[in-house]
């Protein structure tokens, strides 16, 4: 057995001792009995409490030296303190709140705890409230100070302004919670909770004025508490970042000098603050050359925390030092992917993380370092999805990771790996989508630039029909009814293309705007059945349009391929989002109009100062016209374009990965018609970085999925037919992850049949059993009660078990899968997928059990097809 070091021992006892403190302080005796307990997994102490991080935290590394003594007695929940205050510095909200609740695990009637997961959940108004009127019932024991942030953050955040509707909305859920408390639980109304929370409420201005005016209010008694402890500087940083949050109500900053000299005040006491971030934000689209000190020292300055590496990137890329940029982003992907795979946190449940991966490919293409991009785009694409953090068509990994791998496609011509890439799981679409169609237009691309005409041609035709068969089927539809009808889009054909040359970029303005969401108060007076019938004709209508634009790009390449570049360039002209400037450059160029392509070409390397690519392709562009037209009057303007993008191509090609076409082709001018110009091939010497670690030691530079535990249980109780003997050997072939290795499973982590919740999820994954089977994926589900309690409320189940059942009333594997709340000593629901390496490649942890069984079979499918 290897030896264990002091300070993990140290550690370890650390953790066991607070986790002891949770469970047994936090959580009276009677609040402990899951028999006395009608909603298992829901908190003992109020339903804020039911979200956010329920595992224990620990002492991390790197988190800064921040200290601000408060009225604590404890030196450990002191410390725990300190690292929320930082964490919020760091915007790591995730993690300041699990301090926060460590801190209140140790000293529960200590009110300021509860004032710090308040301020964690500042994105959350509601959650935001639930936690600070935990912390008003406790406030008799703050200290005077204490009291007065409590009491602002209270009117701050108390009666949230919010439109009629998120109102009424919130009225409905409440009332649907008592009638399920009632009814001791009913499925029905958690259906219609999730299906009313996907519309957008309408914030009118009335409200908006009431948040500027919650917001200038706080500011100001901020201010105030400031003016009465002038030495406490965590006060002054709140102030600062208020002052600065304040903008997004519409309260202007009155005077940035003012901030900055509070910010500096600061850092003359603490050198190392972590309000380095502050500063950073403070002149982030204003004067970021006042942020170079703060963008050398927020990293170093809470090393630990991923945010704190991000945002000095925003000063670089503004100021075109994408190289740097793209270091300190790099820096906070290795540090978030540490962290997410040392703690088993699913990916996209960190704040600003699919942000930070998208914004690192776009400077990775622009230093010319394609292959890099495309492999992270492709990782957040791999990553997780789950309804609530990363859904396909929101903002998270998946959809920005997508985005991305198709701007690093565009950009450097990877053509002959687009064509594998549109038949795998990277660019896979539900057939029948626009997104499928897009694809579908990629592999068109694809084929006509690797020269494979007929396939592309049979591509196009294919599209054109398919649009004209949605078009009749519009057309159709509304002549069957006489109610209103919605205008089907034209035919789009050859001769609609516009006829100017090069005019500005549009959007498919020879066909009709399909906007993407369905209006459906346009229809709210009319049957369901009418509105769901306009919603499926406003969908082939919405498909129709997008055709219409991936028809007219599969056109520009096409002509491009036959020869005729100017009917390439007139078609491309209306293809804003899928051929980009410098393709309209090169056809342009190709259709003998130098003059234009020259111009164009000196627009874009103009604004594009800092990128590569541009460089190399602007001398590229001024080389083939002086060679073409050596007698033309712009000669001499030429010329000295050509050497001004040979000089900056030749500054920035150091940061480059090898091989890329046209960094080669511009090295080959080069040695032509400058060979003395000096080809940088190592980082320019800076000053002004700060201290930076090597990239390696804060973690990988794409995220892997954690080990899944070992665990062992008795034989599964299985609800069936035959006699014991004949069905105990499949049984116990699924009572261990050793008998399961290679095989990938759902882990289901219930609470016992008592718990009506986890009867319904049983009720929904029991079907659909063989449906995960026939995937390769077996079901196992774990149980809080005994093994005799189980057998008997088997025999009690009013239905078909197919999922084998386990014991596990020790928790012990609650506990090893995180399904645990260390700060209340109770059980959680959990789902697992474990993949056949023994991998956690999703997983749902919470107070509710996890019910879509549906989503889960196509995204294990999807993840188990994942490299």
């Amino acid at each position: 057995m290897p030896a264990i070091s002091s300070r993990k021992l140290f550690v370890f006892l650390l953790a066991a001792f607070l986790l002891g403190m949770a469970g047994l302080v936090w959580a009276t005796e009677d609040q402990k009995d899951p028999a006395k307990d009608k909603n298992p997994g829901h908190s003992f102490h109020a339903e804020a409490f039911n979200e956010g991080p329920r595992q224990a935290a620990y002492l991390m590394q790197g988190m800064g030296n921040v200290h601000w003594k408060i009225s604590t007695e404890s030196p450990m929940a002191q410390r725990f303190f300190d690292q929320g205050i930082s964490q919020l510095h760091g915007f790591w909200y995730f993690e300041a709140e699990r301090s926060f609740r460590q801190a209140a695990s140790i000293e529960p009637d200590r009110a300021i705890f509860y004032w710090g997961m308040a301020r964690a959940n500042t994105e959350n108004p509601a959650r935001s409230a639930g936690f600070i009127e935990q912390a008003m019932k406790r406030i008799e024991k703050s200290s005077p100070l204490e009291r007065r942030l409590i009491e602002a953050w209270s009117r701050r955040v108390k009666d949230w302004p919010k439109p009629p509707e998120e109102k009424k909305a919130e009225e409905k859920k409440a009332e649907e919670k008592k009638t399920e408390e009632k009814k001791d639980g009913d499925k029905d109304s958690a259906k219609s909770e999730s299906k009313g929370s996907k519309k957008k409420p309408n914030v009118t201005d009335e409200i908006r004025d009431k948040r500027k005016e919650r917001f200038k209010n706080y500011a100001r008694e901020l201010d105030e508490i400031v003016q009465d402890y002038p030495e406490e500087i965590e006060l002054k940083a709140m102030l600062v970042l208020q002052l600065w949050q304040n903008q997004g109500q519409g309260n202007d900053i009155q005077s940035y000098t003012a901030l900055d000299s509070l910010l500096e005040d600061i850092f003359r006491r603490n050198p190392r603050h972590p309000a380095h971030h502050f500063r950073i934000h403070l002149w982030d689209y204003r004067k970021e050359k006042l942020a170079l000190k703060a963008a050398a020292e927020c990293g170093p300055s809470a090393p630990g925390i991923a945010h704190m590496w991000h945002m000095p990137g925003h000063t670089y890329s503004r100021l075109h030092r994408y190289a740097d940029a793209a270091w300190q982003q790099e820096a906070s992907a290795r540090v978030d992917h540490a962290h997410m795979i040392r703690d088993r946190i699913m990916p996209d449940q960190i704040h600003n993380f699919a942000h930070n991966n998208e914004w690192l490919i776009r400077n990775w293409l622009n230093i010319g370092r394609p292959t890099d991009a495309l492999l992270l785009a492709k990782n957040m694409i791999e990553l997780p999805r789950h309804p609530k953090y990363n859904a396909p068509s929101g903002n998270g990994s998946s959809s920005l990771g997508r985005q991305r791998l198709l701007q690093t496609i565009r950009t450097y011509h990877l053509w002959p790996q687009t064509a594998e890439l549109v038949d795998s799981i990277y660019l896979k679409a539900t057939e029948g989508s626009t997104r499928a169609d897009e694809v579908q237009m990629l592999r068109g691309i694809a084929a006509y630039e690797t020269g494979k005409k007929d396939i592309a041609d049979s591509i196009l035709q294919s599209m054109k029909d398919l649009r004209r068969g949605l078009i009749i089927e519009v057309e159709t539809a509304n002549q069957l009814t006489n109610t209103s009808k919605p205008a089907p889009p034209k035919l789009l054909e050859p001769s609609d293309a516009p006829k100017d040359l090069w005019g500005e970029q549009r959007d498919l303005s020879f066909v009709d705007r399909v906007m993407q969401e369905f209006d459906e108060s346009k229809w709210k007076d009319k049957p369901k059945e009418e509105i769901d019938r306009q919603k499926s004709l406003h969908e082939k209508n919405y498909r129709s349009y997008r055709l219409a634009g991936y028809i007219n790009t599969l056109e520009a390449y096409g002509a491009a391929h036959k020869g005729d570049f100017k009917q390439a360039v007139r078609r491309s002209s209306e293809a804003r989002d899928t051929i980009d400037d410098w393709q309209r450059i090169a056809w342009t160029q190709a259709a003998g109009e130098h003059e234009i392509a020259i111009a164009k070409a000196r627009d874009a390397f103009n604004g594009s100062e800092g990128e590569v690519l541009p460089s190399a392709l602007f001398a590229i562009v001024a080389h083939r016209a002086i060679e073409a037209k050596p007698q033309s009057k712009q000669l001499d303007q030429w010329k000295q374009d050509r050497t001004r993008a040979l000089e900056r191509s030749a500054k920035l090609v150091w940061s480059c990965e090898p091989g890329i076409p046209w960094i080669e082709q511009a090295k080959q001018i080069a040695a032509s018609v400058s060979p003395e110009l000096a080809w940088q091939t190592s980082p320019p010497e800076r000053k002004d970085l700060g201290d930076r670690p090597v990239l390696d030691s804060l973690g990988p530079v794409r995220w892997v999925p954690s080990m899944a535990p070992s665990w062992s249980l008795g034989t599964p109780e299985i609800q069936s037919s035959t006699p014991l003997a004949s069905s105990e050997p499949v049984a116990m072939a699924l009572n261990s992850s050793s008998n399961l290795r290679g095989k990938p499973y759902v882990m289901i982590l219930y609470l016992g049949f008592g718990c009506l919740h986890c009867t319904e999820q049983l009720k929904t994954f029991s079907p659909k059993l063989q449906a995960f089977k026939d995937a390769g994926i077996q079901i196992v589900a774990v149980s809080t009660e005994d093994t005799q309690s189980l057998s008997d409320a088997l025999k009690r189940f009013d239905g078909t078990m197919n999922i084998p059942l386990m014991a596990n009333p020790d928790l012990d594997i609650f506990k090893s899968f995180r399904c645990f709340d260390d700060f209340e000593g109770q059980p959680l629901h959990g789902t697992i997928f474990v993949d056949g390496q023994g991998r956690i490649r999703w997983q749902d942890i919470g107070y509710e059990p996890f019910t879509d069984a549906d989503f889960l079979l196509e995204e294990a499918k999807r993840l188990s097809a994942t490299p």
